[in-house]
């Protein structure tokens, strides 16, 4: 329940946060923030230095299963509202929410223009505009719940439960 700040050439703490208010199931990092999403159903920005807090987010009205960043904000995504949200990284205000994705979304990637979710129920791959969440093509079915999702400069790469199979989707219309 909190967030624990280890050396990685021996794994020591450094730091530690104050709790978070629930199990923590989605950190990302930029340069100088930590940014933590769970069970607590907010988004927590810490200092990297020291991970006192500095914002926290609305209610996501679910937990957070999932995150990813850019240079001006932060893509939430889990489960109740079954939508991404796109705050603001100065003070993690909502900027746009996307329509819902059908189940809980469990995985979410980025790039440049675009942003990628998959999940359970439904089982595919959306993609998403950044500047407004619209959605712009979906995959075919995956076979089951898809729980990780990464991107390359052509490809995205989708894995998860029942299928127990990486897929590579080409990013241009999430065909295979």
């Amino acid at each position: 329940r909190t967030v624990k700040k280890l050396r990685k050439n021996d794994l020591s703490q450094v730091a530690e946060s104050a709790s978070y208010g629930g199990s923590i199931y989605a950190i990302v990092v930029d340069d100088g923030f930590v940014y933590v999403g769970g069970a607590a159903r907010t988004v927590s920005k810490l200092n990297k230095s020291d991970l006192s807090q500095v914002a926290e987010s609305a209610s996501y009205g679910g937990s957070i299963q999932a995150m990813v960043t850019d240079n001006e904000f932060v893509y939430v995504g889990g489960g109740g509202t079954q939508t991404v949200k796109k705050l603001s990284k100065s003070d993690l205000s909502q900027v746009a929410e996307s329509a819902s994705y059908g189940g809980s979304i469990q995985a979410i990637a980025a790039d440049n223009e675009f942003v990628y979710v998959g999940g359970w129920v439904t089982r595919t791959v959306k993609k998403l505009r950044k500047n407004d969440l619209s959605q712009v093509a979906e995959s075919a079915d995956y076979g089951g719940s898809i729980q990780a999702i990464a991107t390359d400069n052509e490809f995205g790469y989708v894995g998860g439960g029942a299928a127990q199979t990486v897929k590579k989707l080409r990013k241009s219309d999430l065909s295979q």
